[in-house]
């Protein structure tokens, strides 16, 4: 995912970054699986990050992110969203190299800061 551009605004949800509206919701099994996998990438680089404790995890606000997502609507774009900066398929069984994951996963934890938790500094 590119960095912001510096003129880049907060913004307050996701919108602009999935088209919410051609996407139906995921099927059952389609939504376990990519939860079982999002979980998965996410437990490793939890357990990868435990010893740097004098910064804010990444791993953890990406985890925090989905879990207090207050819909299912909302957790299915989540993942939809994290896949797609994962580089990998909702729906695919692919064998998950980690280290590949390792910048595309730190550079979506920082958007998410940078664009939805952090507080917007006009110019």
């Amino acid at each position: 995912m590119p960095p912001p551009l510096p003129f880049h605004r907060h913004q307050s949800s996701l919108e602009g970054v999935i088209d919410f509206f051609t996407e139906p919701p995921l099927g059952t099994d389609q939504r376990t699986n990519a939860k079982r996998k999002f979980y998965h990438i996410v437990e490793y680089f939890e357990a990868a990050n435990s010893s740097n404790s004098n910064h804010y995890s990444r791993p953890r606000l990406v985890h925090f992110t989905y879990d207090y997502a207050l819909s299912e609507e909302s957790r299915d774009n989540f993942l939809r969203a994290f896949f797609r900066a994962m580089a990998l398929s909702i729906d695919g069984e692919e064998d998950i190299d980690f280290q590949d994951l390792r910048s595309p996963f730190f550079g979506f934890a920082d958007y998410l800061l940078d664009n939805f938790f952090l507080p917007w500094k006009a110019g």
